[in-house]
């Protein structure tokens, strides 16, 4: 075959160019292999966790779950298993002891529908975290921060944890809270978001289920003009949320919507109503063993738990006797009002055998005022006082008020425009605190207060909020609560404070009543020699995708890009 001169002179022009263009690929992706090596080998490494110890915050081996009814996702924490590689248990950030292999029904911590069959429902792998080894060399790690250190008993394997007391210091968990030195320690608002843990997302109803009661829910009005008859509600059901309409008429009338604790079934919390007497047809309860009590002193009729509905339609057709029956009818109503408690829904529930009432809530919604006049109230009650703060439209500020005080005591200006766009409001009540911020702003100086000597209420009722005035529509109303530390194994830092040196740290799991920390290791401290880095971003996550081939169903691991977050 002959060539003419240009051809060839063509061709060799070619050649190098394909060369270069191939050798500068082969150049890229060897420094950027490189660069990758040398980011992980000096500054960053992976781990993955195994276990629910820092759950929902970071999560273990678990599944995804979608509530049947009101269809809320949310995740219920699984063992690792013998299928699991050597390279996933020993790399990662694992506690070897504090799992247990979870059950195969789950209960939705949204609107609590229990018996949800996980059977079919894939396992996912847990949170892989981005761990920037040198963060502690630069400054130490500060309260609460989440930390990965060496297990001083077994260096090769690493936990994930939030650092709890510092060094020096005289570490005590009492009473759900954590106190440094007897002072009790308050979380910033930044902190409490991320370790907040849902009670209800409004979003999320329950749909074709006739059983079920909101749990926001507008109450009777009441008047300051001392009208004989109460108004009607005011506040109106909206797809996204609810709405306040002023008529012009009640300036002086407040409206109120009020969050109950209703649960479908369960519970060991008792629950008494007035009766007179016991009616004669119907044959008294034993003492104790019964469902239903009757106590003939005090005049209370009781139930332990929710009523369920058979009992209750059983003893109504029984007698004619009206005071018994509305007794009853009432006793089946308030009983299916239970107080908080510090459920996890990541966890099988054997865990945690006795559950225990809170009383530290965070309230968030989206509040959009159509009107410049009027007056909005949110309001939290912690077990002993109510806080209950009014933002003024008219006035433009923030009053707070404790119980029956006339006089507000803290006050803020209100600078946020709610007519243009939704404003989003959150109110706390954590750690003997009050904070109110308006788009995550403070509108006034933390609220700090003390103990009371008397022990606190259990809350059924931890949530209200009122408007007279105006028009304001509320959206995104969600009820959290903080983290309820337990006793764990009681061995450090519970029944008496724990003293660190200078050179350690106290370290305490977000999932309480499952994590193995500080509270129960042999030696409670962790040497700051033994700290790894402190994770700043949950990468490469997973989840089961579905394949399905002919008839059958199988599932491949495909990218979670929802799970992708930065860890506070």
């Amino acid at each position: 075959m002959h060539h003419t001169a240009r051809q060839l002179e063509t061709q060799a022009e070619e050649l190098p160019q394909r060369s270069s263009l191939f050798r500068l690929v082969l150049e890229s992706v060897a420094s950027l292999a490189i660069a990758v090596i040398l980011f992980r080998t000096f500054a960053a490494e992976g781990y993955m966790i195994s276990t629910g110890s820092m759950a929902p915050s970071l999560l273990g081996y678990h599944k995804q779950v979608t509530c049947p009814r009101c269809h809320y996702s949310f995740t219920y924490g699984v063992a690792y298993d013998d299928s699991v590689s050597t390279s996933h248990v020993n790399d990662p950030a694992v506690e070897g002891q504090d799992f247990q292999q979870a059950g195969q029904y789950a209960t939705c911590p949204n609107c609590d529908t229990n018996s949800i069959d996980l059977a079919q429902v894939p396992r996912n792998e847990g949170d892989q975290l981005l761990v920037f080894k040198h963060a502690y060399y630069l400054k130490p790690p500060a309260r609460w921060d989440v930390a990965v250190f060496q297990n001083p008993m077994k260096p090769t394997q690493a936990y994930v944890k939030r650092v709890a007391g510092l060094p020096g210091e005289a570490v005590q968990v009492k009473e759900g809270d954590l106190y440094i030195n007897g002072k009790i320690q308050r979380k910033d608002l930044k902190t409490q978001r991320a370790v907040r843990l849902l009670v209800h997302d409004h979003q999320f109803q329950p749909a074709e289920d006739d059983f079920f009661q909101p749990r926001f829910l507008p109450v009777e009005a009441d008047s300051t003009q001392g009208q004989n008859q109460p108004a009607p509600p005011a506040w109106k059901e909206q797809p996204d949320g609810v709405l306040f309409a002023s008529d012009g008429n009640d300036a002086d009338t407040w409206s109120w919507v009020r969050y109950q604790h209703w649960v479908r079934q369960g519970g060991h919390y008792q629950t008494e109503v007035p009766l007179e007497k016991w009616p004669e047809e119907i044959e008294k309860p034993e003492p104790v063993l019964a469902a239903i009590q009757y106590d003939e002193l005090k005049q209370q009729l009781s139930c332990k738990g929710a009523m369920p509905a058979e009992n209750c339609h059983r003893l109504l057709n029984q007698t004619e006797d009206d005071a018994f029956r509305y007794a009853v009818a009432l006793l089946y109503e308030k009983s299916h009002v239970a107080p908080v408690l510090d459920r996890y829904a990541y966890n099988s529930g054997l865990e945690n055998q006795t559950a225990i009432p809170v009383h530290d809530f965070l309230f968030e919604c989206d509040l959009q005022a159509r009107s410049p006049e009027g007056e909005l109230a949110i309001e939290l009650f912690d077990g002993q006082h109510h806080f209950r703060n009014f933002i003024d439209f008219k006035r433009r500020q923030v009053n707070l008020f404790i119980d029956d005080q006339k006089q507000p005591i803290r006050t803020g200006p209100l600078h946020s425009d709610f007519r243009s766009q939704p404003v989003k409001l959150e109110m706390s009540v954590m750690d003997r605190q009050v904070l109110f911020a308006i788009n995550g702003e403070l509108a006034y100086q933390p609220l700090l207060f003390s103990k009371n000597s008397e022990p606190r209420e259990e809350i059924r009722i931890p949530l209200q909020f009122g408007a007279r005035g105006g028009t304001f529509k509320l959206t995104g109303m969600k009820l959290f609560r903080d983290i309820h530390y337990t006793r764990g194994k009681a061995l450090h830092g519970v029944d008496e404070p724990y003293q660190l040196d200078q050179n350690s740290y106290f370290m305490l799991g977000d999932n309480s009543p499952v994590s193995l920390d500080s509270r129960s290791w042999a030696d409670g401290k962790v040497d700051q020699k033994y700290l790894l880095g402190k994770p700043f971003l949950v990468h490469l996550p997973s989840r089961q995708g579905e394949v399905k081939i002919g008839d059958h169903i199988g599932h491949i691991r495909i990218p979670d890009f929802t799970r992708i977050r930065y860890i506070h």
